[in-house]
């Protein structure tokens, strides 16, 4: 008896899981029964095993599609049928070269002819009905399904956006090189070359624009490809090269401005060069502007400006620029030998203020008189320190700007107080000598009125001594 309730407590427990295992797979929390078997236990599925893959390759955002080796569609998703703007019913049994452009169909054929266990990459253009398309990336896995049967699995990602921004690139790359091929400064791009423990040995061209090319007497082919110290040795013992060096591996721009090298695509001359160099990768980016004339006209200019102002500075005459107001805006230092002046008294003030009242429209004629291309001159008073005046030649002329408009009346004083006490002079004994003369001429003239009557008193006095009939009546 014991034995048979043992017996029944088991069998009612095994029915009692077999009835939760039950419950279990109808509510469906179960996808799978593992059952013993002679070999073994075995898995026993609910449902399909390739459903998850199945709904993977039905929502993956790129195009899938199967087709046989010949190129006939066999299966495609949804998405596939998007990019090529079918219907997805349709495509069943259509050959791949009906989607694509004819000219791509031996990349087509090199995707058919995909080994199994192999996977080749091309860019495709797939056509839509409309006569638009769109570019993708196709991506073919080649399949043996079984020995008799061979597929090939396609994959195709949309390359619209990529492309879009490769033109983009692109063209921005097309404009960059026109930039620099216009450039009228040569600019070159160098490549490090390094040794077995990383340091930076050398340069090497590996671009260069049409003025780079220009000034190192080599065509493009020749240039590229050379190396900077086979050209230019002089870069490693001027230290230049430990610049560039320092570019790359800091990535710090340089700059160097009016250097001296001993340039020797030039037989050795030296010449002077600004000098501009930034990182682009494992190398730089250089440009360099000849820059020896401009060095050359500056020192001139700068010589040239200290002769003109120790000219200025120690010209006996006064050399000054007054504002389009007549207001002094320079004045050399000589004004203080010749007025009396410090060359800052006069600084700000207008010219005016130093003219003797009655010579003023003397120099208002003067300045109707200038011109840019003309010189006007006048002579009048000019006040100096001490209250007293000088008597001053003014020569003058005007200066415009690009506009014709008057911007400053340049000239100089030149002191003639001498020459005006010597003609004062001159005028005074010319008329003391005319006074003289009057008194002289009147004078003389009185005596020959003087003469004249003697004259004629002697010749009375004869006629009467000869007249008989005078005499008598005498």
């Amino acid at each position: 008896m014991a034995d048979w309730a043992e017996r029944e407590a088991a069998l009612l427990s095994e029915i009692s899981n077999l009835s939760v295992a039950l419950d279990a797979v109808r509510a469906g929390g179960i996808d799978a029964v593992m059952m013993p078997g002679p070999e073994g236990e075995n898995l026993y599925a609910l449902t399909s095993t390739d459903l998850p893959y199945r709904v993977l390759v039905e929502e993956m955002g790129e195009g899938a599609a199967t087709f046989s080796e010949h190129g006939t569609i066999l299966y495609a998703n949804q998405r596939f049928a998007d990019l090529v703007a079918h219907d997805r019913a349709q495509l069943m049994g259509q050959h791949l070269t009906d989607l694509i452009q004819t000219p791509e169909a031996t990349v087509l054929r090199e995707l058919l002819a995909t080994a199994s266990g192999t996977t080749s990459h091309q860019e495709l253009t797939l056509l839509h009905p409309d006569g638009s398309s769109t570019p993708v990336l196709a991506s073919v896995t080649g399949l043996h399904l079984d020995a008799n049967t061979v597929v090939r699995c396609l994959i195709v990602a949309d390359l619209t956006d990529v492309m879009s921004a490769r033109q983009e690139a692109q063209a921005g790359e097309a404009a960059l090189r026109a930039t620099v091929d216009s450039l009228l400064d040569p600019h070159v791009r160098l490549e490090a070359v390094r040794d077995d423990s990383g340091q930076i040995t050398d340069f090497v061209y590996v671009d260069a624009n049409p003025a780079a090319c220009a000034y190192n007497h080599l065509d493009y082919q020749d240039l590229v490809g050379r190396r900077l110290l086979d050209l230019q040795p002089g870069n490693m013992g001027t230290g230049l090269l430990d610049q560039y060096r320092q570019v790359v591996e800091t990535g710090e721009p340089l700059v160097l401005d009016d250097i001296v090298y001993a340039q020797e695509l030039m037989g050795g001359e030296e010449r002077r060069y600004d000098v501009r160099a930034a990182r682009v990768g494992d190398g730089l980016t250089y440009t360099w502007r000849d820059v020896t004339e401009r060095h050359a006209a500056a020192k001139w200019l700068a010589e040239s400006q200290e002769h003109y102002r120790l000219l200025a500075e120690n010209a006996s005459d006064v050399v000054m620029r007054l504002g389009p107001d007549r207001r002094y805006e320079w004045v050399s230092g000589s004004v203080a030998d010749v007025l009396g002046w410090a060359a800052d008294d006069l600084l700000g003030h207008v010219i005016d203020e130093f003219i003797h009242p009655d010579d003023l429209a003397l120099f208002e004629h003067l300045v109707f008189d200038t011109s840019a291309e003309d010189t006007a001159a006048t002579e009048f008073r000019f006040r100096r320190s001490d209250g007293s005046y000088r008597w001053v030649a003014c020569h003058a002329s005007l200066k415009v700007d690009e506009e014709g408009t008057p911007v400053a009346l340049v000239g100089g004083l030149v002191d003639i107080e001498a020459r005006k006490q010597m003609e004062a002079q001159e005028k005074d004994r010319l008329e003391t000598l005319e006074r003289f003369q009057r008194l002289t001429v009147g004078r003389e003239l009185k005596m020959i009125e003087l003469k004249k009557e003697i004259e004629h008193l002697r010749e009375f006095t004869s006629a009467n001594r000869s007249d008989p009939g005078h005499q008598d009546e005498t």
